[in-house]
C-alpha cells in the first residue's frame, strides 16, 4: 500500500465540498503560507534587480492592488503571514 503525500485522500481535493472543515482549514493555511513565501521571494528578487528604494515603491503598489481586491484586512493578513515566514526561516 502506498502512502499519500497530500493533505487529503485521493480525489477529495478535486471537490472541496467533500473535505472536512479541518482539511479545508489546513489547505487554506498551506495556501496562505505559500503565498507569503512567494511574495517574500518576489520582493527579494526586485531588490536585487532594482535596488532597495525601487523595490519598496513596487511593494507599496502591490499592497494597494491587494487592498483593492481583498481590503485592508487581506493586506494585514498577508503581511502578518510574511513576518511569520521570515521569523520561521531565521530560527
Amino acid at each position: 500500500m502506498t502512502t499519500n503525500p497530500y493533505l487529503t485522500e485521493d480525489g477529495k481535493a478535486k471537490n472541496l465540498a467533500l473535505l472536512t472543515s479541518t482539511e479545508r482549514y489546513k489547505m487554506l493555511e498551506t495556501l496562505r503560507q505559500t503565498e507569503a513565501r512567494d511574495w517574500i521571494r518576489r520582493y527579494r528578487n526586485k531588490q536585487r534587480e532594482l535596488g532597495k528604494q525601487q523595490a519598496q515603491a513596487w511593494w507599496e503598489t502591490v499592497k494597494l492592488d491587494i487592498k483593492k481586491r481583498r481590503g485592508q484586512v487581506g493586506v494585514d493578513t498577508l503581511i502578518t503571514n510574511m513576518r511569520q515566514q521570515n521569523d520561521a526561516n531565521r530560527l
